[in-house]
């Protein structure tokens, strides 16, 4: 996250549309969704500036001897911490709002109790959720890391949310069924496709977070798509943002395909969303990368508009979930370093991180 974040106009067009959704075969009913969309158009953008909020607090963790590599995404239950390191260590911790180590779910092997390529997870008041790509199946556990059963599923997911109603919301990575998004009940059966990858797609496994829960909402988005749909904790399509970036969207061809986007080195060459939006309070927070620079729209989604950036409170660093009001990310030396004012991070903070620890930021 970088410089300014210059002019940028949206001009916000609400209407009523009709989505239709094709069924994976035959003994599936075809499902048909109207919900409003709002057209959002860029115009400028650069990256927001590299400070950090005055105003966040900082949590150390306390790491375990096998700890993570890296942090993937987050999400806070009940002032737990879930740290999930999906690419490097492949693993699960939580942690209390003081840092301390609380638990590992699960480990990589063979038994019913354990995965092979665990793929995304969810938390509620019931079970931490953890899915296993590669053996298709869901892992439940208790909140304090005990095993409770495994599930297998019908369908390879990618991710996934758990619904109010104990149904999913599930991404599928591309297969010959071409389901790119289903509601799941839960038994694991698909009971309606809500969108579906084009014959000529080439799936895009880097991206992380397809999901974002905001409070009774959840946001999907899949990188490279112009567009943003957000549901009610029951599943329901209840409205789409569609993001028009003013002539420098991906074209078809390298939307169908990311990883011939990469080999022609044209990933500097267009504007997309990089990663899944989230909300927080009233603003919409969608990440980008703008012809080569990475940084992050802020909407207004009540007043439709813009907020710029120099006037947005408690930035943070790294920006991964929001959850009971507050925004988390995280900061490790290296994300430090980027920023210029410093003169508020405590001491022991400092510390912390010159000695390779790393800190959970929120505002």
């Amino acid at each position: 996250m970088k410089n300014n974040l210059v002019t940028i106009t949206f001009m916000t067009i609400l209407m009523v549309v009709a989505i239709s959704f094709e069924s994976c075969n035959n003994n599936k009913k075809i499902s048909c969704i109207n919900a409003p969309v709002e057209e959002v158009k860029v115009s400028a953008i650069d990256s927001i500036p590299s400070s950090l909020g005055d105003d966040v607090s900082f949590i150390m963790l306390l790491e375990p001897q096998n700890t993570f590599a890296e942090i993937n995404s987050i999400q806070v239950f009940n002032d737990t911490i879930y740290i999930f390191d999906k690419n490097t260590r492949n693993m699960l911790l939580s942690f209390d709002q003081n840092g301390k180590y609380l638990a590992t779910f699960g480990q990589k092997g063979n038994a019913k109790n354990e995965y092979s390529r665990l793929w995304a997870f969810d938390v509620d008041k019931q079970y931490v959720y953890m899915y296993d790509r590669a053996k298709m199946k869901m892992l439940f556990f208790t909140h304090d890391g005990k095993f409770i059963k495994a599930v297998n599923t019908n369908f390879r997911g990618d991710s996934f949310k758990v619904l109010a109603d104990g149904n999913y919301l599930f991404s599928m990575p591309q297969s010959d069924s071409h389901n790119k998004l289903c509601l799941v009940d839960n038994n694991f059966n698909i009971t309606n496709v809500l969108l579906t990858f084009n014959e000529k797609d080439m799936d895009n496994l880097a991206n992380c977070n397809l999901f974002q829960r905001a409070d009774d909402r959840i946001i999907y988005n899949k990188e490279l798509s112009d567009t943003i749909y957000a549901f009610s904790d029951k599943g329901k399509c209840i409205k789409s943002y569609c993001m028009d970036f003013s002539g420098l969207n991906v074209p078809q061809e390298y939307k169908y395909d990311f990883e011939k986007l990469m080999e022609d080195a044209k990933e500097d060459s267009y504007a997309y969303i990089d990663d899944c939006p989230m909300i927080h309070g009233s603003m919409m927070i969608v990440p980008v990368s703008y012809k080569g620079r990475h940084g992050v729209v802020y909407y207004d989604l009540q007043g439709k508009t813009v907020l710029n950036a120099n006037g947005v409170k408690g930035e943070v660093p790294n920006p991964l979930c929001v959850s009971g009001g507050k925004m988390y990310g995280w900061m490790e030396l290296d994300s430090y370093r980027r920023y210029g004012k410093k003169s508020h991070i405590p001491d022991e903070v400092v510390t912390f991180l010159n000695t390779g620890g790393r800190v959970i930021v929120f505002s």
